[in-house]
């Protein structure tokens, strides 16, 4: 069973979309979680698609995502509960329902899950991208206060300052760091699902070259640019070949 968790959903929904964008996206939000309640799908879907016109948050994701499903359209559920997980990646709603997703399409291909330093990561990393943004900006205000401090003391006292100072220091950077990897992983547009019914994967990209490998619709892959309407792809297994870009849509 799709888990919608749908009042916690719908709060959330309304109230970030709310902040973001008044009232209409509120709105936008009621109208699409009382349709998805009802059984109203299609509805559902038109109100949450026009709310993600405007913003991207892992409960929309997840919003998009159950409506899809319900209609039928794995493809792009699984798409949408993929990009629910760029920005949540510990979300266990959006985890089970990609997990349920998944067994509905028709290419069986192991992908790797997360293990040792991954799962480090995404604990590290959190559900709120930004998160460490605002750690770094706190950070940056507990350092200048820690050297404000240390020119008005002396003795021991300045010491303790300073070295409170290199502690902050290292809190800042780190917390850069974290945010500028988290950035990059949010804005990578390397992944991507197959979103026709059959994709021919070819050894050269263009038309008549020696065909490699089939995919079809709900399928991940490791995409590369568009190239003259052809990209580059790579399953989770290490085969490779080249697809129509128009074939699939990136996460």
């Amino acid at each position: 069973m799709i888990r919608s968790t749908l009042l916690a959903c719908s709060l959330a929904v309304a109230v970030h979309a709310a902040a973001t964008a008044g009232t209409s996206a509120d709105s936008l939000a009621a109208i699409g979680q009382r349709a998805y309640a009802e059984g109203q799908y299609h509805e559902a879907l038109n109100a949450f698609d026009s709310l993600a016109a405007d913003h991207r948050s892992a409960s929309l994701c997840l919003a998009l995502g159950n409506s899809h499903y319900k209609l039928g359209n794995v493809a792009h559920a699984i798409l949408w509960y993929e990009r629910g997980l760029r920005l949540a990646p510990n979300d266990d709603d959006l985890r089970a329902n990609l997990d349920l997703a998944d067994e509905q399409i028709r290419d069986r291909i192991e992908a790797d899950r997360p293990a040792g330093l991954g799962v480090s990561w995404q604990l590290l990393r959190g559900n709120d991208p930004d998160a460490w943004a605002r750690y770094s900006l706190f950070a940056c205000l507990l350092l200048f206060i820690a050297l404000g401090t240390a020119t008005m003391l002396k003795g021991w006292k300045r010491q303790l300052a300073h070295s409170l100072s290199a502690l902050f220091t290292l809190a800042l950077l780190t917390s850069l760091v974290v945010a500028w990897i988290s950035h990059r992983e949010l804005l990578s547009d390397q992944e991507a699902i197959i979103m026709v019914a059959k994709a021919e994967a070819l050894a050269e990209p263009r038309d008549g070259a020696k065909p490699l490998f089939v995919l079809h619709r709900g399928a991940k892959l490791q995409a590369g640019p568009n190239a003259d309407g052809w990209c580059s792809v790579q399953l989770p297994n290490g085969s490779t070949g080249w697809l129509r870009c128009a074939s699939l849509e990136r996460i």
